[in-house]
């Protein structure tokens, strides 16, 4: 596959001031000759590495195509670690098709998608952590999580497992020196000082997997729905912690009859914001669909606030609400309308549903809003995610991983404890390391890398 060369439109589909075209592999600079001239349209003959030259892009029919500037990288100094050409041409769909349409005549072949990030972790350029990083830093929606994608690109997590797998490895160095050689002068294993070195490896991992369900939430938004009777305040709540008017606020109950989903940088967190539709006895089979599905986010989400209209008093109706509720999911109680005289307050609220957090906001004046999104993020995520560890964890397949090698390491640590042999103590150890391999595609099945590369777009 490495000995064909790829092609694909690097920028967005549709129009825009420039448009990118990739080329990589062994006849990039080939297939550059053919498809590139001089502004004058002589030939181009030399081919510096890196720098930023003009000329003309030609159809096989020798039609100028489009005036562009190009940068040549050659291996394995580039982004694949191939032979890499990056023309960059007025934006538009035909004038890209036009070029990619060219390039492929002269012999290249449309990429698949992420193929051009998959050859530069064939090629030893990233490894396969910071492959997956590459997808997130596309598709990160706040400045946190737009920060771990970062760093996990630069190579943090890979270089903190490094340094976990360098501990272990020089434990499996004693054992099977002890197995390879046991007839010369080799000290027996320090159980001991093994023991002391597998548990602070241990550790380190079950805390990178523990906060992996956190970091999870950078990648895919958590889901906070606001669910509660017709006309006491969701959508107006929706719109103030969206900063915008996205869903439609009206005095007539049963406005919103679907729900409406939108993704908020909640103080850096990506929360996915769920406007549903009021929970009442209705004969109307429009608003009837739509609690139903207020039921079915209910199932899906990870908190849900629970507004009330604090001027209105609590029903029966709301009360039951909040019963069935809070017995399966994290529950908060908004208390909305807090600048109109009240009929219910905070504590007499909090008295009746001990144990659940109770908030008081105006979606009017603002009031409350604040605190509303820090308990938020601190139910979430806790107080000092980003802070607690120096790396985050956010790919479920990560914390598979990890859980797996700290399995093997407690079985290691069993086995040191009970004076298990070192041959037997090397194949966990072995496991355990195997596990970690996987994270940085060190020890990692083809399957695997096919699904994680079916994630990237055409062009990466």
């Amino acid at each position: 596959m490495r000995e064909e060369t790829i092609v694909a439109v690097a920028t967005p589909p549709g129009e825009g001031g420039i448009g990118v075209i990739r080329i990589s592999g062994p006849q990039a600079q080939a297939i550059g000759e053919k498809i590139l001239r001089h502004p004058s349209g002589k030939t181009i003959t030399t081919w510096p590495e890196r720098k930023v030259r003009l000329g003309v892009v030609i159809s096989s029919e020798e039609k100028v195509i489009d005036e562009v500037i190009f940068f040549f990288f050659r291996a394995p100094r580039s982004y694949t670690g191939e032979d890499v050409l990056e023309i960059q041409g007025h934006g538009g769909q035909k004038n890209m098709e036009l070029i990619l349409s060219a390039a492929m005549a002269a012999g290249a072949r449309p990429a698949e998608p992420g193929e051009f990030t998959k050859r530069a972790f064939l090629n030893g350029r990233i490894d396969l952590a910071q492959a997956e990083a590459v997808i997130d830093l596309i598709t990160a929606q706040t400045d946190l999580a737009h920060r771990a994608a970062q760093e996990q690109l630069r190579g943090r997590l890979s270089d903190y497992l490094h340094q976990c797998e360098e501990k272990l490895l020089a434990v499996l160095a004693q054992i099977e020196a002890a197995l390879d050689f046991p007839e010369d002068e080799i000290p027996d294993l320090d159980r001991k000082e093994a023991m002391g070195t597998i548990a602070e490896v241990a550790k380190e991992l079950a805390a990178l997997a523990a906060q992996a369900e956190k970091g999870r939430i950078l990648r895919e938004a958590a889901t906070v729905v606001l669910a509660g009777k017709p006309n006491v305040g969701k959508s107006s709540l929706l719109n103030r912690l969206l900063g915008e008017e996205r869903a439609i606020v009206t005095p007539i109950p049963g406005t919103t009859r679907d729900f409406v989903a939108e993704i908020s940088n909640l103080q850096g967190l990506p929360v996915r914001l769920v406007d549903t539709a009021g929970l009442r006895e209705t004969s109307d089979p429009l608003e009837q669909e739509g609690v139903r599905r207020t039921w079915h986010w209910v199932e899906k989400a990870e908190l849900i606030l629970i507004v009330l209209d604090a001027a209105a008093g609590l029903s029966a109706e709301e009360e039951q609400l909040i019963r069935e509720v809070k017995e399966k999911k994290r529950v908060f109680i908004v208390l909305n309308k807090s600048d109109l005289p009240p009929r219910l307050t905070a504590d007499g609220v909090a008295g009746r549903f001990p144990g659940l957090p109770v908030l008081t906001v105006s979606t009017v004046s603002g009031e409350g809003l604040e605190d509303l999104e820090e308990k938020i993020r601190e139910a979430l995520v806790g107080k000092d995610f980003g802070r607690e560890h120096p790396v985050i964890v956010t790919s479920l397949r990560h914390k598979d991983a990890l859980e797996r090698a700290g399995s093997y390491l407690q079985d290691v640590l069993a086995g040191l404890r009970d004076g298990l042999s070192e041959d037997l103590l090397s194949v966990d150890l072995r496991a355990a390391l195997a596990a970690l391999g996987e994270i940085t595609g060190r020890a990692v099945s083809d399957e695997v890398i096919a699904a994680i590369f079916s994630r990237f777009c055409i062009g990466k």
